[in-house]
């Protein structure tokens, strides 16, 4: 099921109460169950097993949480991350939080390049070109009010998934969301991976900014 979205499989979206999760449960058991398609030769038990898996995790709040975080992190093409040709249309609460989460999206990619040139001093005219475009994008995150230590992709795509369901929430109050989150869902081991890839690219900021 890993490559399944349960949202799709009920047929609802991923703001579906959990009245429209159970109606929908209960609309396809109608259709779906073996008892009823077996008279017709037809097997679907597996489309059954399918939907109710999909209700077993959305109808539970620890488990539909978990599961959209997770989510978001296996498909980067979904409306939430398909923001890089979305107009910024200023919002009075928080007008620039998805300018900061395209900046943090760039700042990563730039990183990405030149960890691998930082390797090769024959790229020392390329490093201060993307050393400059980096001080641009650091520079707005500075502003932002979010610390260093959220910048880390992950984090960011949770907090711009978080923004987008509620787009009232301020960016302070946004950081707090997370802490509790990651305090009550993600595991020991995880954390200390996000926190060592985290201080890693923290690192590769300063040296390419210090270029």
């Amino acid at each position: 099921m890993n490559d399944k979205n349960y949202y799709d499989i009920l047929g609802v979206s991923e703001k579906a109460t959990l009245e429209d999760i159970t109606a929908a449960k209960n609309e396809l058991a109608k259709k779906y169950h073996p008892d009823v398609n077996i008279r017709n030769g037809v097997d679907t038990t597996e489309q059954m097993q399918e939907i109710l898996e999909a209700y077993n995790v959305l109808s539970d709040p620890d488990k539909r949480s978990e599961y959209d975080w997770n989510f978001t992190r296996r498909r980067p093409t979904m409306q939430t991350f398909d923001l890089h040709n979305m107009e910024e249309t200023p919002d009075e609460t928080d007008p620039a939080f998805v300018a900061y989460w395209k900046a943090s999206n760039a700042l990563y990619d730039i990183i990405q390049q030149s960890d691998a040139l930082f390797k090769d001093k024959n790229y020392s005219d390329e490093l201060t070109e993307l050393s400059e475009e980096a001080s641009q994008h650091v520079a707005l995150l500075q502003s932002s009010a979010i610390p260093e230590r959220y910048w880390y992709p992950d984090i960011m795509n949770w907090l711009l998934f978080t923004w987008f369901q509620h787009r009232n929430y301020t960016t302070s109050y946004l950081l707090t969301l997370y802490d509790e989150y990651a305090k009550e869902n993600i595991t020991t081991l995880d954390k200390l991976k996000l926190q060592k890839n985290s201080y890693l690219y923290q690192h590769s900021i300063k040296r390419l900014i210090k270029n």
